[in-house]
């Protein structure tokens, strides 16, 4: 099992923009010495739900302060990015970081964004494909030509080329089950963070991507199988609360970036008036039961257990950074979670890993 953190890069009341960046970067220093083996970074635009605009481009400070940690993005917004230059920027990452990058890509919602760019939100399927389409080529080829509706190239070399052989991973964001199933089919890595999801529901998804992997020819064993969740590890009934209203607090903003249903895609009004009127409802106890994995350093070890035995996943991906969780108690959790989650996991896998003694 693999532990990574995830981070929005919010400004809350009471912070700069400056400040969120450098502290993002000081805790995912800290990350890196406590053990965590990946660091994800957010893709946002024009406002303080998450100001990060260039995730790669702060992997490459990233890159610079740790020794071990793999940089990941979750997710890049493919649509609003020229395919070569992104995958210029991506080799630089891989080569600075000595090749520890993972790319997460999405499509993107946020219709605030697409406007920004002066790129219809209607459009976001086909860039996306068409974008991921040429990212691969280009990281992976020296020399490639390829004609879409909205990018056209001959002979097209990318550099520097990157230092993973073939480039990066990609893993894409995936949340329908015709998605967990079309992706399983040709063997194309996913990332997901199902928030409020019940468990059957994502079982039913994880059990598509398998089956779908199996029938076509592909082992999953070999892959990363990630899982995102906001999470706050400790013990006191006045922090376990505190983590949860946070968290409330985030997807309750989340409801006021989601396309509205004079902006989204036809085919998407209606999941996205259910997303927003189930936030709208959204209670303090609803979140902590089923917004995250927050209590006891046992409690979520039990949670991840449970994930792993029924999901299949051995990425946990933790989002200790909770947007308006004060910052010491968030980065008390990481310490928490450093110190009594991930040493049980390791005990674990060492313990199956030594060679059993024979009774004689």
């Amino acid at each position: 099992m693999k532990f990574g953190i995830m981070n929005l890069f919010p400004v809350s009341e009471g912070t700069s923009d400056h400040q969120v960046l450098r502290d993002t970067l000081d805790e995912i220093e800290m990350a890196d010495e406590l053990g965590f083996d990946s660091v994800w970074l957010a893709e946002h635009h024009f406002s303080k739900y998450g100001i990060l605009g260039s995730p790669v481009h702060f992997g490459m400070a990233v890159a610079e302060r740790t020794s071990r940690i793999t940089i990941g993005t979750a997710v890049l917004v493919l649509p609003l990015h020229d395919p070569l230059r992104l995958a210029e920027d991506i080799a630089a990452l891989d080569v600075l970081s000595g090749g520890r990058v993972s790319i997460g890509v999405g499509r993107g919602y946020q219709p605030s964004e697409f406007a920004g760019f002066g790129i219809p939100l209607e459009e976001s399927k086909e860039r996306y494909q068409e974008t991921l389409d040429i990212l691969r080529l280009a990281l992976s080829q020296e020399n490639f030509s390829y004609h879409g509706r909205y990018f056209n190239y001959d002979n097209i070399t990318t550099y520097p080329r990157p230092f993973t052989p073939g480039g990066p991973p990609i893993l894409q964001g995936t949340v329908s089950p015709d998605s967990f199933r079309e992706r399983g089919a040709v063997g194309e890595s996913i990332i997901t963070s199902p928030n409020f999801t019940p468990l059957g529901i994502m079982q039913k998804n994880f059990d598509l991507y398998r089956q779908s992997m199996a029938e076509n020819g592909f082992d999953i064993a070999g892959y990363d199988v990630p899982f995102m969740q906001q999470v706050w590890v400790g013990d006191g009934e006045d922090g376990l609360r505190d983590a949860a209203h946070a968290a409330m607090n985030y997807y309750k903003s989340v409801g006021k970036v989601i396309p509205g249903s004079e902006e989204a895609i036809e085919k998407e009004r209606a999941y996205y008036a259910a997303v927003a009127k189930n936030i709208e409802l959204l209670t303090l106890e609803q979140t902590l039961t089923h917004g995250g994995n927050f209590g006891s350093a046992q409690r979520v070890i039990e949670t991840i257990e449970m994930l792993r035995e029924q999901l299949g996943i051995n990425h946990y991906i933790g989002w200790l950074r909770i947007p308006t969780l004060d910052r010491k108690a968030a980065l008390k959790s990481m310490e928490e979670f450093a110190d009594k989650v991930i040493p049980y996991f390791r005990a674990q896998e060492k313990a199956q890993s030594e060679p059993q003694a024979v009774a004689g």
